[in-house]
C-alpha cells in the first residue's frame, strides 16, 4: 500500500520507515542539476538591526546607546550598512556576490506572538491560520518531486513547514538513520523486503542504495563546522546534497534568537554560530553550491530601542539572509530605500517598518532558483499577489 502522508522518523525505526516511502529509484547517474533550497528558521525573532547594522543612520545609536554595535566596529558593506563583527565568516560570501541581505523585511506588522508569527511564516499564510500545510511541503508538491528524500527536516524538532501531503523525512541526524543500517541487521532487512510486494521491494532497494551512497560521507573540502546543533545539521545537509539522492528542500530550525537580556553578548554568540555554519556549508558543498539556495529567516525583528535589560523586545521589520551560487549578492536590498529609525518612520512608534513582504522573497526563490513560474506559485503562496515587479532582486 502506497504511503501518501509524511512519516516522521525516530530512533532505530528510521531505516525501516525510509524504506517504506515510495519513490522512483535513481540509480547511478551523472551529478544532478536539480536545485536545492535550504531554509533556516532563526527561532525567537532575530534582531535584524543588530545583525545588519544601519551604521549610517544616526537614530540607531541614539536608540541603542548600550546595545548598538559601536561605531566603526562593524564590517562595512556599502558605506551605510555594516555586518555585526561576529558575522565575519560570511563577509567573504558577501564580497564574492554569493550572499544578499534583505532588510526591513517581515510578515504581519504588529504580530508579536512567537507562536502565531512562526506558524504564519511556516505556512506562508499570515492572513489565514486555517492553512493546514507547510510552504515547503507545497513546494515539493508543485515541483512534482516524488523522491522520498525530496523534503527533509534536520534537527531535534519537527517543523511545520514540511507538513502536508508530500512524503518527507524528519531526522534528528544522519547518525540516527545510519544506526538502523547496522551490519548485523542489513541481511535480515534485505531478505524481508526481497519477499515483499514489488512496490515495497523497489522502495527498499532504493532506500538501501541511498544509505550506501551516504555511508562514509562527511565534510569535504576541509570544511570545519562550528560545534552545536546548527553546524551538525548543515554538515548533514551537505552530505545529503553531495550524495545526490533527490533532496530538494531541507528545513533546519535554529534556536536561541530571543534576546531580551544582554543582547550584545547573546547576538554575538548566535551570529558567530550562524556565520561559521554557513561558511562551512559553502566550503563543504564545493561545485554543488551552484545548485543550492540558502535562506535564513525569522518570525519578526526586535524593537528599535534597547530595553531596560540591555536587550530588545519583540518588534516588526528584520533582515533575511539569502545565499547560494546563483544569488546576485553583494548588496543590502531594501524597497524604496531605507525606511529610517526616526520617530515618524517607526512602526507604532517603536519598530523598524516592514517594506518588503517575506513572501516576495519566497516568490523570487521559487521562480528564479527552483524554476516555479509565478503562475505555478498560487498553491504555494495562497492568497498572495505574486509579481516579479515586487521581487527584492536576489537573482540577476
Amino acid at each position: 500500500m502506497a504511503l501518501t502522508r509524511r512519516q516522521f522518523l525516530h530512533g532505530s525505526g528510521a531505516l525501516a520507515t525510509a524504506l517504506l516511502l515510495p519513490g522512483t529509484p535513481r540509480g547511478a547517474r551523472a551529478a544532478s542539476s536539480d536545485r536545492v533550497l535550504i531554509a533556516l528558521f532563526l527561532r525567537g525573532g532575530a534582531d535584524g538591526l543588530g545583525l545588519v547594522v544601519p551604521a549610517g543612520d544616526p537614530d540607531y545609536y541614539a536608540l541603542r546607546p548600550d546595545l548598538a554595535v559601536p561605531r566603526g566596529a562593524g564590517i562595512d558593506l556599502d558605506g551605510f550598512f555594516a555586518l555585526h563583527p561576529s558575522l565575519a565568516a560570511v563577509a567573504p560570501l558577501f564580497g564574492a556576490g554569493e550572499l544578499a541581505l534583505v532588510h526591513a523585511v517581515g510578515g504581519t506588522p504588529g504580530l508579536r506572538s512567537h507562536f502565531e508569527a512562526q506558524d504564519a511564516m511556516e505556512h506562508a499564510a499570515p492572513q489565514s491560520m486555517r492553512v493546514g500545510t507547510g510552504w515547503l511541503n507545497r513546494v515539493i508538491v508543485a515541483l512534482a518531486a516524488g523522491e522520498p528524500w525530496a523534503g527533509i527536516a534536520l534537527g531535534p524538532a519537527r517543523t511545520l513547514s514540511l507538513e502536508g501531503a508530500a512524503p518527507c523525512l524528519a531526522l534528528p541526524s544522519l547518525a540516527t538513520l545510519a544506526n538502523g543500517d547496522r551490519p548485523a541487521r542489513r541481511p535480515a532487512l534485505e531478505a524481508m523486503y526481497a519477499a515483499a510486494p514489488p512496490m515495497l521491494a523497489r522502495a527498499a532497494q532504493e532506500g538501501f542504495a541511498a544509505l550506501d551512497a551516504l555511508r562514509g560521507l562527511g565534510p569535504a573540502n576541509l570544511a570545519a563546522y562550528p560545534s552545536g546543533e546548527l553546524g551538525a545539521a548543515l554538515a548533514d545537509a551537505a552530505v545529503l546534497i553531495r550524495a545526490d539522492i533527490g533532496v530538494r528542500c531541507v528545513a533546519v530550525d535554529v534556536q536561541g534568537w530571543d534576546h531580551h537580556r544582554q543582547g550584545a553578548l547573546a547576538i554575538a554568540r548566535s551570529a558567530s554560530e550562524l556565520a561559521g555554519a554557513l561558511a562551512a556549508l559553502r566550503a563543504d558543498l564545493g561545485a554543488h553550491w551552484q545548485r543550492c539556495g540558502v535562506v535564513a529567516m525569522t518570525e519578526f525583528g526586535r524593537a528599535a530601542a534597547q530595553n531596560g535589560a540591555i536587550g530588545s523586545d519583540h518588534g516588526a521589520g528584520t533582515v533575511m539572509f539569502v545565499a547560494g551560487g546563483g544569488v546576485r549578492g553583494g548588496a543590502v536590498l531594501t524597497r524604496n530605500g531605507w525606511p529610517g529609525l526616526g520617530p515618524a518612520a517607526l512602526f507604532e512608534g517603536r519598530d523598524l517598518a516592514i517594506t518588503t513582504d517575506y513572501r516576495d522573497c519566497f516568490a523570487e526563490l521559487l521562480d528564479r532558483h527552483l524554476g516555479l513560474a509565478p503562475a505555478a506559485q498560487g498553491p504555494v503562496l495562497p492568497g498572495f499577489a505574486i509579481s516579479p515587479a515586487n521581487y527584492p532582486g536576489l537573482f540577476g
